[in-house]
């Protein structure tokens, strides 16, 4: 097992790199869920950096979809006449950020940490005909267009169980906060203030790694 020095000058027995495979459910909420009820995949990818005792960090990549459906949607522009938005969306999703993590427990076999990320999400709202509602502007507003790329912010708490044999397994939950209220295509004909949200969970597998 590799030696490392910790943030506070003593010498500890750190697994210095570590892949990680995970995969989990995601729900979104937003104009056509107002809670975390419909639940789909995602599938994450990554690198673990473990040089000091408190702190560690990673890059992950994640990949998968949420899905929301509200069929009685609509919304009153205050015209008399309700206007009818998309009311089902499936949302793919591909993301990669960094994660800074603060370990509160920290044990040669057990982790309890938070993470505080940030990154770049690519998005693709589709309506149940398998079309991108971005390339649809007959389901916005005149004149309504978005960029399908945003920021986002997860924010996570997880634990990590290693083995004798320094392969880990984890479960980790928590929030992508998202810089967009276009998850689901809709926004000007939104019945809701502030941008849609992400709550996933998932199990993971760590593999320590050298090079």
């Amino acid at each position: 097992m590799l030696l490392s020095i910790n943030l506070y000058g003593q010498t500890d027995s750190l697994r210095k790199k570590e892949i990680f495979i995970g995969i989990g459910p995601a729900a979104y909420k937003g104009d056509l869920s107002n809670s975390y009820d419909k639940w789909s995949m995602v599938f994450n990818l990554g690198i673990k950096f473990n040089r000091f005792r408190k702190f560690n960090g990673n890059f992950n990549l994640s990949i998968g979809q949420v899905i929301g459906q509200n069929i009685d949607y609509a919304f009153d522009d205050g015209s008399g006449v309700g206007t009818a938005p998309n009311s089902f969306v499936t949302t793919k999703l591909v993301g990669l950020n960094y994660e800074l993590h603060y370990n509160i427990i920290h044990k040669e076999n057990f982790k309890l940490y938070l993470s505080q990320g940030i990154g770049i999400l690519r998005f693709d709202p589709k309506n149940e005909f398998n079309e991108s509602l971005t390339d649809l502007p007959s389901s916005r507003a005149i004149g309504e267009v978005y960029g399908n790329i945003a920021i986002y912010f997860p924010t996570q708490i997880g634990i990590l169980y290693s083995l004798p044999n320094e392969y880990s397994f984890g479960f980790q939950m928590g929030y992508w906060g998202t810089a967009t209220d276009y998850l689901d295509n809709i926004s000007q004909w939104s019945e809701t203030t502030g941008n849609d949200n992400i709550f996933s969970a998932r199990f993971e597998i760590h593999i320590p790694i050298s090079f």
